[in-house]
């Protein structure tokens, strides 16, 4: 199966890379030294922005999900095309809501969205399950960090498809900001997928037994310290140790004590120095 997850994911990225390439085809060029037209052109372009975002940070998630994977089973497979024929539809649908931007466009566009970030998570969780088949605790885990983010962009999703009836034209300039929100989103949460897969089984434990509120406060504080130090990089040779100590630390006030925390940052460090 390795190597039809190398040829996955060569026709994936390839899938991708067409979808961007005929969202610019299809943009409408001016006939005529019109001011009308070229601001429909300017309007076209910015709602080419809008799907360009949307599927760029598909392609982010996707590429960061698939780095975890070694292999990929019929499960993972089936779904992965299920989604990607679904991704396929964004071209025909942006060029939907430039051609007439009206309620009934975007809200296909916003059900469209809903759709595929909906079969995207599943594929996530399906390729995460696939790696820890016999950690149960890591499926636990990945569930606990995800699902609130989840569930708040889901909802985010059907609040912007609600105001996509009253007011088209806002609820398009809101799915701009949508990627990146999930972009962000996804980032943090993969990082602290690495960070809390290094703890020992106690620790993970007493993870899980965090409620929302110390999760969230607790994944505040981590960021805090993970923005101090990256500043740090350059001018401070001793900033893993130290960020290590005060990662440390903060586990250490949670309930938990990290040995390894110090070996896992070092080599993520070695990891971002050669990417």
């Amino acid at each position: 199966m390795e190597k039809l997850k190398e040829r996955l994911d060569a026709f994936s990225d390839a899938v991708i890379a067409i979808i961007i390439t005929i969202m610019v085809l299809e943009l409408p060029m001016p006939q005529h030294d019109s001011l009308t037209e070229y601001l429909q052109f300017g309007k076209a372009i910015g709602i080419f922005f809008i799907s360009f975002c949307f599927v760029a940070n598909i392609w982010y998630q996707y590429s960061v999900l698939f780095n975890d994977a070694q292999t990929m089973n019929n499960h993972v497979f089936i779904l992965e095309f299920i989604f990607l024929a679904f991704l396929s539809l964004t071209p025909t649908f942006t060029k939907l809501i430039t051609v007439d931007t009206n309620r009934h466009t975007v809200m296909a566009y916003g059900i469209l969205t809903f759709i595929v970030n909906g079969l995207f998570m599943l594929v996530s969780y399906a390729v995460i399950h696939q790696k820890y088949s016999d950690m149960n605790d890591i499926r636990k885990i990945f569930d606990k960090i995800y699902l609130n983010h989840s569930n708040f962009l889901g909802l985010i999703n059907v609040i912007v498809l609600v105001l996509a009836y009253f007011k088209p034209e806002w609820a398009l300039w809101c799915y701009l900001t949508l990627p990146l929100i999930s972009f962000v989103f996804n980032r943090d949460d993969h990082s602290d997928l690495e960070e809390v897969t290094q703890l020992s089984p106690k620790n993970q434990d007493k993870y899980l037994q965090f409620s929302s509120g110390d999760l969230r406060e607790f994944r505040k504080k981590q960021r805090e310290i993970g923005q101090k130090y990256a500043h740090q990089r350059r001018t401070n040779p001793n900033w893993q140790e130290e960020m290590a100590h005060e990662m440390r630390v903060l586990f250490k006030d949670s309930g938990m004590d990290v040995s390894n925390m110090k070996r896992g940052y070092s080599v993520r460090s070695q990891q971002n120095r050669k990417g």
